[in-house]
């Protein structure tokens, strides 16, 4: 039998660290998802993130599907180009042509809205069965949406995944896994902070069992060797009965007498007890959006959340002995230089181990965004890539929403922020679990430096 082949692509800048530091789960989702419902006959899969052309030519896929966050949908939309001339269809999935559907250009054949697992069975069906996606057909799945000559047609909604326990773990054997690797035990967040992106894409939170969190721990372990994982829920602590039931299920199983968690947190969820249970199952680091050590400024990010909260929270978290990470955003839109600075001596003064600091950056489908587009700043066609998340790289280009300080002060703040993230996290990391991924980071970071002072000469 001839198998259908089918190719995953990641769209990222395959030479900058940080974007291929952990392998992508989402496309891992779907692979599983269309085991589980073919069976392994019919399908050969690969999961790409670099090297496109040659992967086309060594390949040979039938059908190709891209996943892309906003900053790098051009990446995608130049990968769609490529693809589409050779007449094989293209599909754009994830969080940007979600929350912009009407970027989707006619180099894609079909985007995907939402949740893809339910989506993308339904499409490959269509694909088995006449090797071409018509209007007609597109037009009874939900959550697509298409091309009809120059109009984008929209779908019936597809309705979320009520039991996320149906859903089967990722295809790990696809991607490159290290001793320190993550999982996802949720998908979505209660909370709705106005500049994240991920839970306007995951409007409601839906936890996945402790006993599925337990199988996944196993899988792990005993096929990976993993050491390290990392929870990275938006919010791993949100259901309490659940971490009680994970915690109990952990003790109970010898063979994960040895691994090791970090979990990412939010402060005024942050107790004596939750901590307690976050050590007994073998935490060894919470990370914290703690946003910023303004008052006011905070108030904005994250209305619920206190200053007294932020440093209640760390400093339980170091008196039960984890390590504390936190993560800061500057350059909101009243924010003043006076304000910006106050974090900056909130991070010099606060015990955390590790620290990451970012520029304010409106991402589609937040309150954030709608704001950069009253002003001017963002629209539904622009370069996509000045939205980078990753200030460091983008400086000139990046889009600014602050209305108190210009492009210049702000990346003279910046780079005081950047150097003192890098002397606290040159002391954190030494005794920090992370120390585990010090070399593979260095190394990324080296090949990271050197492709860039080549692309200058």
């Amino acid at each position: 039998m001839i198998k259908t082949r089918v190719l995953f692509i990641n769209a990222i800048h395959s030479t900058v660290e940080v974007e291929q530091r952990h392998p992508p789960l989402g496309l891992g989702y779907l692979v599983s998802a269309l085991q589980k419902h073919f069976g392994d006959d019919f399908f050969k899969f690969r999961i790409v993130h670099r090297n496109i052309e040659k992967e086309m030519k060594q390949f040979g896929p039938d059908i190709v599907f891209i996943t892309s966050v906003t900053q790098n949908f051009d990446i995608a939309i130049n990968y769609a180009n490529f693809i589409k001339q050779e007449q094989i269809p293209v599909i754009i999935g994830g969080i940007h042509i979600s929350m912009m559907p009407n970027s989707l250009n006619s180099d894609f054949n079909v985007g995907v809205i939402g949740e893809g697992e339910v989506t993308v069975i339904e499409l490959i069906e269509i694909f088995l069965r006449k090797k071409r996606f018509s209007c007609e057909d597109l037009s009874k799945i939900k959550g697509v949406i298409f091309r009809d000559k120059d109009t984008i047609q929209f779908t019936e909604p597809r309705p979320e995944i009520k039991d996320i326990d149906s859903v089967p773990m990722p295809a790990r054997d696809l991607l490159k896994i290290d001793k320190h690797t993550y999982m996802f035990t949720s998908r979505g967040c209660p909370y709705k902070c106005v500049f994240c992106a991920s839970t306007r894409f995951w409007p409601n939170v839906r936890f996945f069992s402790a006993e599925y969190v337990l199988k996944e721990i196993r899988e792990l372990v005993d096929k990976y060797n993993v050491k390290l994982i990392s929870f990275y829920d938006d919010l791993f602590i949100a259901n309490r009965k659940r971490l009680i039931e994970i915690s109990s299920l952990l003790k109970k199983d010898k063979k994960l007498k040895k691994i090791h968690f970090t979990c990412n947190a939010r402060a005024n969820l942050v107790n004596d007890e939750v901590v307690q249970l976050l050590k007994e199952m073998k935490v060894l680091s919470v990370n914290l959006g703690l946003e910023s050590g303004c008052e006011r400024t905070l108030r904005y990010l994250k209305p619920k959340v206190t200053l007294e909260q932020n440093i209640s929270a760390v400093r339980t978290i170091k008196r039960h002995g984890l390590a504390c990470n936190g993560s800061f955003i500057i350059g909101c839109p009243k924010e003043t230089r006076d304000d910006i600075l106050e974090t900056y001596k909130f991070i010099k003064n606060i015990p955390i181990n590790l620290t990451d600091v970012y520029v304010l950056t409106p991402y589609p489908g937040t309150p954030i965004w709608e704001y950069a587009k009253s002003r001017g700043l963002v629209s539904e066609d622009m370069q996509w890539s000045k939205l980078d998340v990753n200030f460091q790289n983008n400086y000139r280009h990046a889009v600014i929403v602050s209305e108190t300080l210009s492009r210049h002060e702000i990346i003279k703040l910046f780079k005081k922020f950047y150097r003192l993230r890098f002397f606290k996290n040159i002391i954190g990391i030494i005794t920090h679990p992370y120390l585990i991924d010090l070399p593979k980071t260095a190394i990324g970071l080296l090949n990271e430096y050197f492709n860039r002072f080549r692309q200058k000469r």
